[in-house]
């Protein structure tokens, strides 16, 4: 019986098998010199890259870009957002980061544009269920080669 019970916690604490795309961006953004400290360390004790990484044109340059969340692996859920783009040439680079998110939701609207959500909170709500949240629409503008905040 207690060999029955070991298994299935060994069973339930193995890590899930990552994705191609989640072996590709966790190695870019430990790479990368444009993210946070606090992001690497989550990422290297049970944090990971999302498996729901979106593809869009989001910088107009005729390439897709990549949305990419990092999940902290607990309650925190999201706590980072990630745009790479190979821009002009063939390397992908991080051209916007968001790196102070709690429970973050992430989508691409048609435009196309990029659209975040937080948790709004007040005191004595549960974690499971925010009375409101705060929505933030990001668009790339060309002039400046960055996002800027369209909506909130």
């Amino acid at each position: 019986m207690l060999a029955i019970a070991a298994c299935a916690i060994l069973a339930t604490s193995a890590p899930a098998k990552l994705t191609a795309a989640q072996k590709l961006f966790t190695s870019k953004l430990l790479a990368s010199s444009k993210v946070a400290h606090s992001v690497k360390v989550t990422l290297k004790k049970g944090g990971f890259v999302s498996d729901d990484v979106e593809f869009a044109d989001l910088t107009g340059d005729g390439k897709d870009d990549a949305v990419v969340t990092v999940d902290e692996g607990g309650s925190a859920g999201v706590v980072a957002l990630y745009v790479f783009s190979a821009g002009t040439g063939s390397d992908l680079e991080v051209v916007y980061r968001n790196q102070r998110l709690y429970r973050a939701q992430v989508h691409v609207n048609p435009g196309p544009t990029l659209v975040y959500s937080l948790p709004l909170f007040g005191d004595g709500d549960e974690l499971c269920c925010p009375p409101a949240y705060r929505e933030t629409t990001l668009t790339w503008s060309t002039k400046s080669k960055r996002f800027g905040v369209a909506q909130r």
